[in-house]
This record gives C-alpha cells, sequence and structure tokens, in this order.
C-alpha cells in the first residue's frame, strides 16, 4: 500500500498531539506501561532489578508527583520533521512499502535504510520512528544469565503483545495512532506503547553508579564532561548492543529510577553516592553536569523550566 509523502507530516503531528497531551489519563497510562514491564520481568527468576530512563522519568517530580510538561524541543523535533517533508523531492513514502515487504528481512532499520538511495536521509525509517513515543525500561541479570534474560523477556513480550517500534515498523505506526486517539477521546488505552527494552549486567551497573563521585570531582577539577559509557543489550527486532553508548552520568541525574525489586546492595549504593553528591555539589553545578553530560536535543530539552523544577525537585530528595 503506497502511503504519500504527507503520511511522515501525520506521524509528526500524532506525536506533537501525544506531547500536548498533559491530561491525568496519559499520565496514569503511562505508569500503566511501567507497572506491566515491572510485572513481566518478576516472573523472570533470575531477574535483580528493574529501573527506567528517559520519558516520563524526568518529566514528573520525585515518586511520579506533579503534571506532565509540554516540552517544546519534542514539538521543534517534530516540526524538523515536517519541514522535511515540505522540501522533499518525493510525492509518496516508499519506505512504507519497502516495510512492509522486506521488514521482516532486515537486521534492523540502519543497515538497509542507511544506504538506500531511494529517498532523503531525514525521511528514512529510523528519522521518522524517532519522532514517536516510547518508554525505556531496563531489567538487570548477573553477566551469566544474559542469554537466558533475553529469551525470557522475548517470550513474555511476545505473550502480552508487547513490542519494540523496530519489529514490525508499519504495525507501529497503526499502534501509535490507535493510541493517541484513545488518549484524546479520553478512553485508556489497550495497547502499549513501544517499548524500548534494555538488559545490563548487575556487576557493571554496580561499578557504574560507585564511581559517579569520582567524575563529579573530576569535572568540578578539570572541568571535563563527566562520562561513563554504557553499553547494554537493547532489544530492537533481536537483542543487540546499539551503535552509540548512552552516557550513563546523564541518566543517573535526570531520569534513573530503580524499583523495589532491586538488591539492597545496589540500593544502598544509589543512596550513598547521589547523599554524597548531593551534599558536596550545588543544584546549580549539578544542573551544570546534567547539561554538559547530554547530547544537544538532550540539552535542549532541559531548557524547560518544568524539567530544571523537576531536577531541583530530584536533588533535593536526595539530599533529604
Amino acid at each position: 500500500m503506497t502511503k504519500s509523502i504527507s503520511f511522515c507530516k501525520e506521524l509528526a503531528n500524532f506525536s506533537t498531539q501525544f506531547e500536548t497531551n498533559t491530561s491525568d489519563l496519559k499520565k496514569r497510562y503511562l505508569l500503566e506501561n511501567i507497572k506491566k514491564f515491572n510485572e513481566l520481568v518478576a516472573e523472570i527468576k533470575i531477574n535483580r532489578g528493574s529501573f527506567g530512563t528517559g520519558y516520563p522519568f524526568y518529566a514528573l517530580g520525585p515518586n511520579f508527583s506533579g503534571e506532565l510538561p509540554i516540552i517544546s524541543e519534542q514539538i521543534r523535533y517534530n516540526n524538523e520533521l515536517k519541514d522535511a517533508v515540505n522540501n522533499s523531492c518525493h510525492s509518496s513514502w516508499v519506505c512504507y512499502d519497502c516495510l512492509n515487504k522486506n521488514g521482516v528481512l532486515m537486521p534492523d532499520l540502519k543497515q538497509i535504510c542507511k544506504p538506500c538511495p531511494n529517498i532523503e536521509d531525514s525521511l528514512k525509517p529510523r528519522k521518522v520512528i524517532n519522532r514517536l513515543p516510547d518508554i525505556d525500561m531496563w531489567m538487570i541479570c548477573n553477566a551469566q544469565d544474559i542469554e537466558f534474560a533475553k529469551q525470557a523477556m522475548t517470550n513474555l513480550f511476545n505473550a502480552y503483545n508487547m513490542h519494540p517500534s523496530d519489529i514490525e515498523p508499519t504495525r507501529t505506526f497503526e499502534d501509535i495512532r490507535e493510541i493517541i486517539t484513545d488518549l484524546e477521546n479520553g478512553i485508556m488505552p489497550s495497547k502499549m506503547l513501544p517499548l524500548d527494552a534494555h538488559i545490563i549486567e548487575y556487576e557493571t551497573l554496580l561499578a557504574l553508579v560507585s564511581q559517579i563521585p569520582s567524575k563529579f570531582y573530576e569535572f568540578s577539577l578539570f572541568q571535563q564532561v563527566p562520562y561513563l559509557p554504557i553499553h547494554p543489550y537493547s532489544y530492537r527486532k533481536v537483542w543487540q548492543h546499539d551503535d552509540t553508548a548512552y552516557n550513563f552520568v546523564h541518566d543517573y541525574l535526570c531520569s534513573f529510577t530503580e524499583f523495589g525489586n532491586i538488591s539492597d546492595e545496589l540500593q544502598e549504593m544509589l543512596e550513598a553516592t547521589r547523599s554524597i553528591v548531593a551534599e558536596n555539589y550545588t543544584t546549580e553545578q549539578l544542573y551544570e553536569y546534567l547539561m554538559s553530560s547530554g547530547v544537544p536535543m538532550s540539552r535542549a530539552r532541559f531548557k524547560t523550566p518544568e524539567l530544571k523544577k523537576y531536577f531541583v525537585e530530584r536533588v533535593h530528595s536526595w539530599r533529604r
């Protein structure tokens, strides 16, 4: 089925609708997605806990308090896609047909799509999907249990119809349309958001958390950007390492949210490091570290006054 190039603009508009919806229903829907993931990983006997990063974890106060803000950077990002449509020399979005025919054969949405000459880079599938809402959730397990965890999580996701956006992108487009339409109409969606699921070794995570205070000390002495690379297994079409590592420092500061199923050892390490950094650095210093450790889009996002307010509340909760 051929789609007009304006289909990309339509998806950008849906993403903006999602962003500008600040209803209590949307907040409850996001929390239901988080709860469902935690319930599923609790069924896996080798799991050592779970946590979330990204949206909505940085967009609410401690314990998910407060109202969801409108993040203007997301709207600007969506409008960038609409501008790409307006400037395109194509009348149809050839990627839609290609995804329908070849999607199951693609190892991911980069290897095949990136060199493709049939559409501008700014309108390739990964560029479009990046605008759509999803939710980042992590499971922790010991290094020797990684392969077991991958298979167990895949089985559970399939059983409960929870999928990453890459497996069937055209289905993702329709699911997003349905989810956002339901929310706009005051209906709790029956489908879950696209899932950005990750697995990280317990030993690695513990080591990363323990290094946070020293990274901030280095920044204060030498003005080096605080950087701790993290390269988890991420569920795309299959479990894989992404091309680019995350900077754990940024997630630690703005959004790392653990749940009650993590070990006492890890919880104590989190609380100890949070106490150290909150007592030894001012809130403005930590905000500077947050901004310096983020990618450009993240830095632009955290200029949103409400996000800075929630960050300040987060740091104050560490002091308490």
